[in-house]
């Protein structure tokens, strides 16, 4: 085999570069949630990703960067699961209990995650910049107030709500019942514990939202 044959062979795929940015930042999520953002180096995230130091700054000029990234990323995430359920099938409290499900389920498979953007997003200055915008929050809040709309045409849902304050309280009770679990106020050391907390706050959220019978 030539040289020149041998140099192309062993010359990274253009393909793999977005693989090597994904496994930094889910790397990035493991550092965040067990040494804090303040308390952790590139160097921290370069090793838990097992790629060299300066692959790092290949992808992001800095930790704040890369923080902003991470955000962006689970906003997105969020995001695109919300207009799925809204999009899909189902009565405007089955697509509630979706997401309430969803969010619940990523906590199960995911709890770094959820633990670095509901701790770090209130420490670390300017983290609303990524993902977490004033934008990216009214089109989650719209998506919820869609649903609702949704439940009130069919006659499921109160028709003296506000779509878009009741939609707001959707996600409120959703954020603080997941910051309850992760800062160790609600019980959340099982799948079985999340799955009582996602039922309780789910029925409470919806009996609320229902006509009476």
């Amino acid at each position: 085999m030539s040289r020149t044959r041998t140099a192309r062979a062993s010359k990274p795929l253009p393909e793999a570069e977005p693989e090597k940015r994904r496994a930094i930042l889910h790397a990035a999520v493991r550092v965040f949630a067990e040494k804090g953002y303040h308390g952790c180096r590139i160097a921290d995230v370069a090793r838990a990703a097992g790629v060299a130091y300066g692959l790092v700054y290949h992808y992001f000029r800095n930790k704040e960067e890369l923080l902003e990234s991470v955000f962006a990323e689970q906003w997105a995430i969020l995001i695109n699961a919300l207009r799925a359920i809204d999009e899909g099938p189902g009565t405007a409290s089955e697509k509630i209990a979706g997401i309430f499900a969803f969010v619940f389920d990523v906590y199960k498979t995911a709890p770094a995650a959820v633990r670095v953007l509901i701790l770090e997003v209130t420490r670390t200055p300017h983290s609303l910049r990524a993902g977490s915008t004033r934008e990216t929050f009214e089109v989650a809040v719209q998506t919820v107030a869609d649903i609702i709309r949704q439940g009130q045409r069919a006659g499921e849902l109160r028709a003296d709500l506000d779509p878009v304050a009741a939609a707001a309280a959707v996600l409120g009770a959703l954020e603080l019942s997941v910051s309850g679990m992760v800062v160790g106020l609600v019980p959340a050391l099982s799948e079985q514990h999340v799955d009582r907390a996602r039922r309780v706050v789910s029925d409470v959220v919806l009996r609320g939202l229902r006509v009476a019978a």
